[in-house]
């Protein structure tokens, strides 16, 4: 889905461009923000990125894995267009190599999803976390990281674990073990 309805090129001040691949979660983040007052805008690769007009936003939200691309190129392509739209990505696989690249590609912030959409509009405007909002241990766990990383590979592989393993580098049972280990008792 590619949802370019703001063409302009004068940057309106509660304008948002969102470039995320995931069309159901750009969808809602469009609607909460468009009922906060912000005209918004969705495209799904670099294609549609090259489409628009990123200079017509005062910001811009960015999934880190786009399909067929990465979302520090559109990073990139936004701020050699746009140097004044201030860009915040969203991940759900984060690391702190990638954060200091999206950071060097012109990055205001990088947070790890799930979101919330206070804390989203805050960083859009502040350019950071609200100070007074702690940040919850969880998002820090190298554990949490790891297992958010197999369940995205293993999703990729539609569940299959011999396939997952072979992408992780893994063993088919050590892959068993961990996953053993994120489960609930």
């Amino acid at each position: 889905m590619s949802d370019v309805s703001a063409d302009t090129t004068e940057q309106d001040e509660k304008s948002l461009l969102i470039v995320e691949d995931d069309d159901r979660f750009a969808d809602t983040l469009a609607t909460e923000f468009r009922d906060r007052g912000y005209t918004v805008a969705h495209v799904a690769d670099i294609a549609g990125l090259k489409a628009t007009d990123p200079s017509a936003f005062s910001y811009a939200v960015v999934d880190l894995r786009l399909r067929r691309d990465s979302g520090l190129d559109a990073i990139t392509s936004i701020k050699e267009r746009s140097p004044g739209t201030k860009v915040v990505v969203l991940t759900g696989y984060g690391s702190i190599a990638t954060a200091v690249q999206a950071t060097k590609n012109g990055a205001t912030n990088y947070l790890t999803k799930p979101i919330d959409i206070d804390e989203l509009e805050h960083t859009l405007i502040t350019g950071g976390p609200d100070e007074e909002t702690p940040i919850p241990d969880e998002f820090q766990s190298l554990d949490r990281h790891e297992r958010e990383y197999i369940e995205y590979v293993l999703n990729e592989c539609g569940g299959n674990i011999s396939q997952a393993a072979r992408r992780l580098g893994l063993h088919r049972q050590s892959l068993q073990r961990k996953l053993r280990k994120f489960t609930p008792r």
